[in-house]
């Protein structure tokens, strides 16, 4: 009861994370066990046991725990099942015995009392310690006289005799008064009786309660032996009496009292009067109609508790997930920005190497020389020539002609326009033209190209193919065409495939060599 009374006062039991609150959940529940309390309100016991149930520690508590929750629930079939389950998981004997011991009282609350018997005889194969004999052998014995067979006396007897061995002297007294019970029902008053006198050589302070005194009446009023039953009346309407004082008053004791006080009474010819007997009911129904009315306001007042504590958990893991939302959302968009800026940063780096690659063509373009002195320089002037018409097909050549020195803004504008691809080659140069201009100064390279591998090349190719033999460079090449450098080396490579080429071996070397 103290272990109930800690666990109901812990506070701030919303602030507990989840394993802590199952924690809670779980040790609340077999206190109320414990205390045979009902289980129905521990809404939370099911995540419980299933978080308990991988702990091998706690397998038999949990399926305890399942079977006592829907039996409170009124789902007593669920409960069989569910200990039944625990039974093929669990070897160990005296965990096996809690089990069964937990099945035999949902089948007495079922009435199913020769079922209950089919389970105590299994559970009775266990060797087990005198007291939990003493207990299976009572509850044996219990059981068989409710079927009515008379071989519930011989249980009876051995629970007794185990409890009495074992030194459990309140045990065998318990026992002893059941037996009396039994005994009584069956018409046996005097053995009845006997056994109640047993209990007080036993247990003097006990033979005196209202319980022992009113069976005792009972008895003897049956043996007729009247003045025997006054007196152990007188004695249970005092102990009674005090035990009322004491708030352990029991309205079904009370009643079988007064019974046997109006029997008593009318065998002595006097008057019978239920006034008093009837204002001890009506006090007794107003006081359990407050008690109830309480407990009812109180559950109320948990339920409010309960509910606003979920809706503090919700809300908190609400937050929770707004929080990694944002923090998600937050860590993508630098992702984003940062990629953002670096794809900027390597474009502008890119389009002022481009702007680099044109500006020195044209300066190249601009120095050629009208003649040569040998043959390494009539290549360099005939390149250079090349150059210059292909930049004047581009209009660089035009604009620098027409753009003053100090407004070359416009220029480096056209130049950026072509390197970024927003003004398109396509459009501009006129490779018609060009291809003339490339036989003449480089010894018929392109018709040579085209008959050799006209029908392998596709015009792309035969692009670069022409632009490489009249000097530029992969980078000058990607400006001009308006390609990334790796297409470029993509385009080479099959080219070299196509005009069967060594790996790294000189496109336009390769292509001279052949002789048209």
């Amino acid at each position: 009861m103290q272990t109930l009374a800690i666990l109901d006062s812990l506070e701030n039991a919303g602030g507990l994370n989840e394993e802590e609150q199952l924690h809670l959940v779980w040790n609340r529940a077999l206190a109320h066990q414990a205390l045979g309390m009902s289980l129905a309100e521990d809404e939370q016991l099911p995540e419980a046991i299933a978080y308990y149930r991988e702990d091998a520690d706690k397998l038999a508590d949990s399926y305890l725990l399942e079977a006592s929750y829907l039996s409170w629930k009124g789902k007593e079939a669920e409960a069989i099942k569910a200990i039944e389950k625990g039974l093929t998981e669990i070897a160990a004997p005296t965990k096996r015995v809690r089990l069964l011991a937990a099945e035999v009282a949902i089948f007495e609350h079922q009435r199913e009392y020769k079922k209950a018997i089919e389970v105590l005889k299994k559970t009775l194969e266990y060797d087990l310690p005198k007291r939990e004999q003493a207990i299976l052998n009572y509850k044996m014995g219990e059981n068989l006289s409710l079927i009515g067979d008379r071989q519930s006396e011989q249980f009876y007897g051995k629970s007794i005799q185990l409890a009495t061995e074992n030194g459990d002297t309140a045990i065998a007294c318990e026992f002893l008064r059941n037996y009396a019970d039994y005994l009584a029902n069956n018409g046996q008053y005097r053995r009845s009786n006997d056994m109640h006198y047993q209990i007080g050589r036993m247990l003097p302070q006990v033979a005196e309660m209202s319980a022992i005194q009113m069976a005792m009446a009972g008895n003897y009023i049956n043996l007729h032996r009247f003045d025997s039953a006054r007196i152990c009346n007188d004695k249970a309407i005092e102990s009674e009496a005090k035990l009322a004082a004491k708030g352990f008053a029991d309205i079904g004791r009370r009643v079988v009292i007064e019974q046997e006080r109006y029997l008593l009474d009318y065998a002595d010819g006097k008057n019978i009067s239920y006034v008093d007997f009837a204002r001890y009911c009506d006090s007794i129904t107003t006081d359990m109609q407050a008690k109830e009315s309480t407990l009812a306001r109180r559950q109320e007042v948990k339920n409010r508790l309960q509910m606003a504590n979920h809706e503090l958990k919700l809300s908190r893991q609400r937050m929770g997930w707004m929080l990694s939302v944002v923090v998600l959302l937050l860590i993508v968009s630098v992702i984003v920005g940062y990629l953002y800026y670096r794809n900027r940063v390597q474009r502008l780096a890119e389009a002022e190497d481009r702007i680099d690659t044109l500006t020195r063509m044209l300066a190249e373009a601009q120095t050629a020389t009208a003649e040569a002195a040998d043959e390494k320089e009539q290549k360099t002037d005939d390149d250079a020539f090349f150059k210059k018409i292909l930049l004047q097909q581009l209009g660089i050549i035009r604009m620098v002609a027409n753009t003053p020195t100090n407004q070359n803004q416009a220029l480096l504008k056209h130049i950026s326009g072509i390197s970024e691809g927003k003004i398109p080659t396509n459009s501009l140069l006129v490779w018609s033209d060009l291809y003339p201009v490339i036989d003449r100064l480089y010894d018929n390279f392109h018709a040579r190209l085209m008959k050799q591998y006209g029908n392998a090349l596709t015009e792309k190719e035969v692009q670069i193919s022409c632009l490489l033999c009249a000097g530029f460079s992969t980078k000058e090449i990607g400006v001009i065409t308006q390609q990334s450098d790796a297409t470029i080396y993509v385009r080479k490579t099959s080219i070299r495939k196509k005009i069967r080429a060594a790996e790294g071996e000189d496109i336009v070397a390769c292509i001279n060599s052949v002789k048209g």
